[in-house]
């Protein structure tokens, strides 16, 4: 077992973020999160940054849900600003070695294991399944660097997982490891090195940055630009359920439509551009026909005066490039016909 002296050495700022066995360097504009540390060796190709997101973390191994989906079979789903990590490891550590050496350095840190697994005990694939289609599935794939950072966990082996937590006050954070030898042999960068996949969860409370839009307000953008957009409708993360709080929302809109019976509209849904482009259209699809169905199913608003489409990130109103634009771009818009 290695000792935790180089992640001591990276809390310092003093361990350089150069593995010289594999003549790499973190990907540009990369860094350590300030609360974990990394292994010693490891250098960062995938980095992702939300300032205010949602993230379901594994509590149990991955399991088929409705249809095709897969899910873990328990989830503990944690708000705050979010952190994702991919690092490439040296090729002599194990990735049980990895995880235990995060577990023990965030141990001393205060922070306590929730629920750990090693290979079919994670699910599926002797474990594969958890990172490919619960963890880092299609259309969630980073691009830090480009097809290396998009192929990642192709073909694991080895996997191990463990989830931590530290509850403090403001906010508890929230962390979780997957480390697993990397079987595709395409990018030989990564081939026969443990990756690490390191999620990150501060949480805390959202910063309410919404105006609120009445059913008056509506009719007047509809009036004057022929569509308007919606801030109010929330859905669960990386999902077409519609939350409890966008009901204020949806009774505008009923009370929009029961006022202007001639008024008929499409409900169009807008995605930022994280992921590809035909997963976000699909989603947007999707949420644009959940957000009809509880129109005509709870607010007795008629079928056929709406009709659901979803454009994905296709009509952005700000850059995606920070997440302040993202926000703005992850909307419903209703689009008078």
């Amino acid at each position: 077992m290695r000792t935790t002296f180089g992640l001591l050495m990276l809390l310092l700022g003093l361990w350089p973020g150069v593995s010289q066995a594999q003549g790499l360097e973190d990907a540009p504009g990369t860094a350590d999160h300030p609360l974990v540390p990394r292994f010693e060796g490891s250098v960062i190709i995938g980095h992702e940054s939300v300032s205010f997101d949602a993230f379901r973390m594994p509590l149990g191994p991955a399991v088929r849900g409705d249809g095709d989906e897969w899910k873990a079979e328990t989830a503990h789903v944690v708000e705050g600003e979010r952190t994702r990590l991919i690092y490439l490891a040296p090729r002599d550590a194990s990735p049980l070695e990895i995880v235990r050496n995060y577990q023990r350095a965030l141990g001393d840190d205060g922070f306590e294991t929730l629920w750990q697994c090693g290979g079919s005990e994670c699910g599926p694939g002797n474990g594969s399944f958890l990172v490919n289609y619960v963890l880092y599935p299609q259309g969630r794939h980073l691009s830090t660097m480009g097809r290396v950072t998009e192929h990642a966990f192709t073909f694991p082996r080895d996997p191990r997982y463990a989830a931590l937590s530290r509850k403090a006050k403001p906010g508890s954070v929230y962390v979780s490891i997957y480390a697993a030898i990397e079987d595709f042999d395409h990018f030989p960068e990564i081939y026969g090195h443990p990756l690490v996949l390191v999620d990150i969860v501060e949480s805390a409370p959202m910063e309410d940055r919404m105006v609120f839009i009445d059913a008056e307000a509506m009719a007047g953008d509809l009036g004057e630009q022929g569509r308007v957009a919606l801030y109010g409708i929330q859905f669960e993360f990386d999902s077409d359920v519609v939350r409890p709080e966008s009901d204020a929302t949806l009774t505008e809109i009923a009370t929009l439509l029961s006022g202007d019976p001639g008024l008929s509209l499409y409900v169009v849904g807008h995605t930022d551009m994280t992921g590809s482009l035909d997963y976000n259209k699909d989603l947007s699809g999707r949420r644009a026909a959940a957000v009809v169905r509880a129109l005509t199913g709870r607010f007795g608003v008629h079928g056929a005066r709406l009709v659901p489409a979803g454009v994905g990130p296709l009509a952005p109103v700000a850059p995606n490039d920070s997440e302040e634009g993202r926000a703005l771009n992850r909307r419903v818009e209703l689009v008078r016909r």
